[in-house]
């Protein structure tokens, strides 16, 4: 019996799996920041960047910092640069602003995340070279239209080119007499010479793509203006901007644009501002008749195909007065009795249509009729 306990026993012990090696614990360095942008913003340059939302090894992070690295200096960048920390949200979007540097300061920026003692790569070095901002558009209007809000605005002058230097005449310069050889042999250059590390030449200073054109802005009622309703700018006024919800009051700026990449835009316009709804009335009936009756004076009219309609109002006109309105009839129907319409006379029926927001169409054509 004791044989048999122990053979089962080993028997099982057999049987079990083998451990494996112990997994390496997955990365706890964050992702690197995405996005980082440097632009000009009338007086004023931004840097806007993204913060990662986990870690290399996919973890979710939670509030982190991001280093962000910075000069106006020329020099080695990693030297030179100094360096500034913010406490940010997984995954948020950031916008530093500051006023403008003079004109033709080169700003590099740089950054990186950092949680804990773990930091991520650096990103790289994103410079802009800072021109003096163009000048912003004005008179900008908003008009509402039923499918669209109109803009329009004056564009600023352009420039006139610069000139060329004309060239001064100079005397021409007296030959120099040749400098006799030296005997003794060149020596080695300074370039070869044995421990001597030559210098890194200098990059040349990044210089905005030049673009032109206009982009438009456009925020929600308590809103700011973020991003231009199109990718690329426009040539020119006007735009019309057939995305924009009804029922809401909406604020334009229109902001010159010298470059793109990097963005290099003017001061905003002055805001041209717009309520849009609804203010345009339906088309009017069409194909009134009108059949006398001993009992009535029966109009009808051709079905609005008007997606707002709300009803018809019907008008008589007798001894050559005004209108006079006689009848609100539903959207669904299309005739209506007049059963007290004056007996020998001429009558002048006309018919309007009337939507949701109680913009009322012109009137039809009239049609006579006459109640015997």
């Amino acid at each position: 019996m004791r044989a048999l306990l122990f053979l089962t026993a080993a028997l099982a012990a057999s049987s079990c799996g083998k451990r494996g090696d112990p997994l390496p614990p997955l990365p706890t360095t964050p992702q690197g920041v995405t996005e980082l942008r440097l632009s000009q913003r009338g007086p004023s340059l931004e840097v806007s960047y993204v913060a990662p939302r986990t870690t290399a090894g996919g973890a979710r992070l939670g509030v982190l910092e991001v280093e962000l690295l910075r000069t106006e200096a020329p020099g080695d960048f990693a030297k030179v640069a100094r360096t500034t920390r913010r406490r940010v949200a997984p995954g948020e979007s950031l916008v530093e602003s500051e006023v403008l540097p003079p004109a033709g300061t080169v700003v590099r920026v740089a950054a990186r995340a950092k949680v804990g003692g773990d930091a991520s790569a650096l990103s790289p070095v994103v410079s802009l070279t800072v021109q003096a901002p163009p000048p912003a558009p004005t008179g900008l209007t908003a008009l509402l239209e039923p499918q669209a809000v109109v803009l329009a605005w004056v564009p600023p002058p352009t420039p006139p080119p610069t000139p060329a230097p004309s060239p001064s005449p100079t005397a021409s310069p007296s030959p120099s007499p040749s400098p006799s050889p030296s005997p003794s042999a060149p020596g080695p250059s300074p370039s070869a010479s044995p421990g001597v590390t030559p210098s890194p030449r200098p990059s040349p200073s990044p210089t905005p793509k030049p673009q032109g054109g206009f982009w438009v802005y456009r925020r929600e009622p308590e809103a700011a203006f973020r991003r231009p309703l199109t990718p690329a700018p426009v040539a020119g006024p006007p735009f019309r901007d057939t995305t924009v919800a009804p029922g809401e009051r909406w604020c334009y700026v229109v902001r010159t644009v010298a470059s793109t990449e990097p963005i290099v835009e003017s001061a905003s316009s002055a805001e041209g501002c717009v309520e849009n709804r609804d203010v345009f009335p339906p088309a009017a009936p069409t194909g009134v008749a009108v059949l006398p009756g001993e009992d009535a004076v029966e109009v009808s009219w051709s079905p609005s195909l008007e997606a707002d309609l709300a009803s018809y109002r019907v008008y008589r006109a007798s001894g050559g007065g005004a209108p006079a309105r006689v009848a609100d009839v539903p959207a669904s129907d299309t005739t209506f009795r007049d059963a007290s319409a004056p007996r020998g006379q001429p009558l002048l029926y006309t018919v309007t249509a009337v939507d949701r927001s109680g913009n009322e169409s012109p009137p039809s054509g009239a049609v006579e009729a006459r109640r015997p």
